[in-house]
């Protein structure tokens, strides 16, 4: 069966969440109030890694918001997996609009460790996405989460969702700097693809050519700025890879339905998170076999290998490896960041791109 010797598997704890974000690819508060069967999962997580020689997994709480979940049926999951799996670390997506009980933050004290927190900052449509009047709330209680986070040496990793308002209305240096001011230790960048609540909100979509511009001029502004030195920026290193060595990694991979599971609450299962509400590939209970060969999950592995005619004439092609198979064209103009490619291939700036490497 195919299935990467290095796995990460997105544990939704929960399908609900306590936003209701337009561009998110589950369905927010609307998602179903369910939570998940630790001791199943766990069952079926240990027999995955070792029936199939997995030699490293990352297990991500995920959601809707995972904290929504009893933290016992968390604990629960970590107590179950953590001496019985090689080489695992556990992290965690989060919100953090939420009061930060001393339970919780033990939590994350005991479990996360490496792993790290991960957590998203969105103007406009995440703060007040719940409740108009709650915005300067929100945004105040994730802004004081983060810093108590950080105080408490954890690493925490900020994501952006480049959505139409990011792109018009604020510069890179903007946000870079605000995350660098917060204490941040990596901050990733992310296209949104059409999953999820975005599919009815598809006006918060910018046009590929304004997202290729606007990361362009984010690579200008870190190296002018030196923003590299200060936090490590996940989407510039990937490009960076590609361009130095020669390896395709994160969105340029065209591997991830080979490596990325996501467990729903449900028991439910599937590849990539962002399609996992709507797509599934077979449910925990069935046993790890008949998820490995189930012809969707093959479908989609054979899927992601292809690439648009368009690639096979680009002039970038050997950086970009067709990057993300989920994200949409515009016509013929793809999401990949072409002129910060360009700029890199032909312009030989060895040194400038070594510095983005993590």
């Amino acid at each position: 069966m195919i299935l990467s010797k290095n796995i990460q598997i997105y544990l939704k704890t929960t399908e609900t969440c306590n936003l209701n974000c337009a561009h998110c690819f589950t369905t927010g508060k609307n998602g179903r109030k369910i939570f998940f069967d630790p001791i199943k999962t766990a069952e079926f997580i240990k027999n995955l890694v070792n029936e199939n020689k997995v030699q490293s997994t990352r297990i991500i709480f995920h959601g809707g918001e995972p904290t929504l979940a009893p933290l016992a049926d968390m604990y629960a999951l970590f107590e179950k997996t953590r001496h019985e799996i090689p080489q695992i670390q556990y992290g965690i997506q989060t919100n953090l609009v939420y009061r930060l009980t001393p339970q919780k933050l033990q939590f994350f004290s005991d479990v996360l460790g490496e792993g790290g927190i991960g957590t998203s900052w969105d103007p406009k449509i995440r703060y007040g996405s719940s409740h108009p009047n709650l915005a300067t709330e929100e945004e105040k209680m994730w802004e004081e989460n983060v810093r108590t986070l950080v105080g408490e040496g954890h690493s925490l990793t900020l994501m952006v969702s480049l959505s139409k308002y990011i792109v018009e209305e604020y510069e890179p240096l903007q946000i870079i700097n605000y995350a660098i001011s917060l204490g941040i230790k990596y901050i990733l960048f992310e296209r949104i693809t059409t999953n999820g609540n975005a599919v009815t909100n598809n006006s918060i979509l910018p046009r590929n050519i304004d997202i290729d511009s606007w990361l362009f001029k984010m690579y200008q502004q870190t190296i002018q700025h030196g923003l590299q030195k200060h936090i490590g920026n996940m989407f510039l290193e990937e490009v960076a890879q590609s361009y130095l060595r020669g390896l395709h990694v994160a969105n340029r991979c065209r591997g991830c339905e080979q490596k990325i599971i996501t467990i729903n609450a449900d028991g439910g299962l599937s590849g990539c998170p962002n399609s996992a509400a709507e797509t599934q590939w077979g449910n925990i209970s069935e046993g790890t076999q008949a998820f490995l060969g189930h012809k969707l999950r093959i479908g989609a592995i054979c899927k992601e290998q292809i690439r648009n005619s368009n690639c096979a004439t680009c002039d970038v092609s050997d950086l970009c490896n067709g990057d993300c198979y989920k994200l949409k064209w515009d016509g013929d103009i793809c999401s990949a960041p072409k002129t910060l490619m360009r700029h890199l291939k032909y312009n030989q700036v060895h040194d400038s791109a070594k510095e983005l490497m993590i």
